[in-house]
This record gives structure tokens, C-alpha cells and sequence, in this order.
């Protein structure tokens, strides 16, 4: 074990004691997206007291900060994301959400908790650093909003950015372990809207009227086929058609004029992504043509693919071991993450879950559940694996 990984471990023990405060603190005051400002004032107060600069931006919510190490060197992001959900907690958490109808039901507490963690360790160990480290405590990534916010305030720039990792809570691994994936971990996240347009009238005289609610049961039923008989079994894909709107109320003899839908589309390769999209434009207009009917698809590209650079593999698997946790190759989610924005600006990027399962502690619900609980245990470990992914990053790209 090098030097600096012993201090790192020294450090998670004899800090350990503040980490589960900050958690607590930050459970206990939820803020949704973009009114994070109780949380944003915290943050900082943590970071000033550490001697580390936070950065004049021009955001409300959020902390861009600075650690500059000795010398002249690589620059390391480090980004979690600080925002909860307008979820009425029911979780047997001890210090429950103190906020009616607020907690933080996605875990961003223990992100945000972490990555407080790594910075008082970071600023402690400041001597060690050949570089310097940056600090993204991003708003609004549950509205796919945050990341965009901070890019747009240059957060990757002066110093420019060489590598960012990020961590997630997860209740599908358990304490003590990290999920280390080579490639893709999370998918991209588009949004499709379909308007199908007929000739409404009396629903007894269907032969004057064209119906577009057969059209757009028919076209949900094709869109079923695509990730069946266009998309490679090799590769995963999801189409969901989650909301229908057709009619007024419950009208029962009216033949409506428009049908409107919503669904979300997933894909881990932007092959995948642009064929599901030409196949889902396809179905629709010729199916609804078929149907004498006239559709359209709006396909929104939300968020791009959570895919970590295997150049930062070995440095991620390295970083999780050194603090004393253990690596597991994760099976990928179709959740989506806008983490994957950093990685559109062309900066090398690795995003970790760390495991809060513990069934003894009813930590066992999924991200958004009002029983969601991860183990506060896990902070030292996340704190530390954010640490160490800056001395191993440093060594390997200066």
C-alpha cells in the first residue's frame, strides 16, 4: 500500500464522524431542482473552511470550487449532484426529511455528501497533489437540466478539465462494494411525441369518419417490433409508449380528431439511437397514411449515453480497491444520467456506482421510492474512491 493511500484511509476513518453529519444535514433539508439554495450555502461554507476557492459563477444554485495541488499538472473534475424530489418521505431513515413533501428519494445526499468528503481529505492531503481539482456540486439533474447549466458557465474550463468522474448510490449492489464498468453504464434518454391526426365524428357512423385512435393503436403495436426485428440481439434498446390521449372526458360515442402520445426510447449506441429514431419516424407516418390518417413524430434527444472511457478503467478499478472496497462489474441500467453531458464535450470521463444495499437496514427500495434509504455507511467509501481517482488520475495523465 503506497503512502498516499494510507493516508486516504487514514483520513476516511478519522473524518468519518463529519461525513455522517453532512449526510444528516443534507438528508434532513431537501431542495428540488434549481432551489437548492439552502444546500448551495452549506456546500460553501464546507469548502471556504477548507481553504478551498469557490469560484465566482453566475448560477443561484450550485458550486463550481478549485483545489490547487503544488505544482502545475493535470486537472481533475469531480461532479455529484445536490438536487431531491417532491416525494413525501415514508423511508425508516432516523433522521427523516424535515421539509413536507421534499427528500432526497434518489440518494443525492450521499453523492453530495461524498464528494464533501473527498474535498476536506483532498484539501488535507493538498501537499500530494500534482495538479489541481475541481469541484462540480451540480442543480437539477433530476430535470436533465443541471449539467447543461454548469457547461454552459464554462465549469470545464480555466483550468480546462483533463478527466471527470462521478458516483451514483446504488440499492442494487451491496455496502462495501463499487460498481467499475468498462463502457457503457447507463443509456441514452430521448423523448417521442406522436400526434396523429383523422376526421372526428358520431362514433355509431364510423364510415364518415377517420379514426385516428385505430391508427395510433396500430402504430404503438408496430413500435413494439422495432427493438424485436430491427435492433441486434446482441445490442439493447427500449420503446415505451407511456401516455395516450384521445377524446374528452368519457365521451363514448365521439370519434376524436387527434390522438397524442408520449413515450421514452433508450439505446447504448448512437448507431442504435439514430435506427430507432429513422424506424419510429417510419412507422408512423406510413401507418397512420395507411389508416388515412396523417402522423408526426417530434423525437427529443434529452441525454446522451453514460459511457466511461476505457482509458479510465484501470484507474477506477485501481482507486475503488485502494480504499479498501471491492470492484464488481455491474449489469448496465436504462436509467439515463446527465453526467453524459460532460462526456459530449469531449472530456474523458468515469462514472462509479457505489453500493448502499443493506437488507438490515431496509435499505433495499429503488431511486424515487418513498422508502428509498441508502447506507449511510457508504460515504467514507465514496468519499474516498472520489479521492483517490484524482492521485490515480494525476499520476496517469501527467
Amino acid at each position: 500500500m503506497s503512502r498516499v493511500e494510507k493516508q486516504v484511509q487514514q483520513y476516511m476513518k478519522v473524518l468519518e464522524p463529519e461525513f455522517l453529519e453532512n449526510l444528516r444535514w443534507l438528508h434532513q433539508h431537501p431542495e428540488i431542482s434549481f432551489e437548492e439554495y439552502e444546500t448551495t450555502a452549506f456546500i460553501k461554507e464546507k469548502l471556504t473552511s477548507w481553504g478551498i476557492e469557490v469560484q465566482d459563477c453566475d448560477t443561484k444554485t450550485g458550486v463550481v470550487a478549485l483545489l490547487q495541488g503544488t505544482c502545475e499538472g493535470p486537472c481533475i473534475a469531480l461532479r455529484a449532484d445536490i438536487d431531491a424530489l417532491p416525494v413525501m418521505e415514508e423511508s425508516t431513515c432516523p433522521y427523516p426529511s424535515l421539509k413536507e413533501g421534499m427528500m432526497h428519494a434518489c440518494g443525492h445526499d450521499t453523492h453530495t455528501a461524498s464528494l464533501l468528503g473527498a474535498a476536506h481529505i483532498l484539501a488535507s492531503m493538498r501537499e500530494e497533489i500534482r495538479g489541481s481539482v475541481k469541484f462540480l456540486f451540480q442543480p437539477a439533474e433530476e430535470i436533465n437540466k443541471g449539467a447543461k447549466k454548469l457547461i454552459s458557465l464554462h465549469c470545464l474550463e480555466n483550468p480546462k478539465v483533463d478527466a471527470i468522474f462521478g458516483l451514483h448510490n446504488s440499492p442494487e449492489i451491496p455496502l462495501g462494494t463499487v460498481a467499475v464498468k468498462n463502457g457503457p453504464l447507463m443509456a441514452s434518454v430521448d423523448r417521442i411525441e406522436f400526434t396523429i391526426q383523422g376526421k372526428g365524428g358520431h362514433g355509431g357512423i364510423p364510415q364518415r369518419n377517420v379514426d385516428p385512435i385505430v391508427a395510433a393503436a396500430s402504430v404503438i403495436l408496430a413500435a413494439q417490433s422495432i427493438v424485436s426485428r430491427n435492433v441486434s440481439p446482441i445490442d439493447s434498446a427500449v420503446v415505451s409508449i407511456c401516455n395516450v390521449k384521445a377524446g374528452e372526458g368519457t365521451t363514448n360515442n365521439v370519434t376524436p380528431h387527434e390522438v397524442q402520445m408520449y413515450g421514452t426510447v433508450r439505446a447504448y449506441t448512437e448507431e442504435t439511437r439514430i435506427l430507432l429514431e429513422k424506424r419510429l419516424r417510419e412507422i408512423t407516418e406510413s401507418v397512420s397514411t395507411a389508416y388515412g390518417c396523417q402522423g408526426t413524430l417530434r423525437y427529443l434527444r434529452e441525454l446522451g449515453v453514460t459511457r466511461n472511457d476505457p482509458s479510465l478503467y484501470d484507474i477506477a478499478h485501481e482507486a475503488v480497491k485502494a480504499v479498501g472496497a471491492e470492484p464488481v462489474d455491474p449489469v448496465p441500467s436504462t436509467g439515463g444520467e446527465d453526467f453524459s453531458d460532460y462526456l459530449e464535450q469531449g472530456v474523458p470521463g468515469f462514472f462509479y456506482w457505489l453500493g448502499t444495499r443493506n437488507e438490515e437496514k431496509d435499505c433495499v427500495y429503488s431511486w424515487h421510492s418513498p422508502h428509498f434509504r441508502a447506507d449511510e455507511n457508504c460515504i467514507a467509501i465514496g468519499a474516498g474512491t472520489y479521492a483517490m481517482s484524482v492521485f490515480q488520475a494525476i499520476e496517469a495523465l501527467k
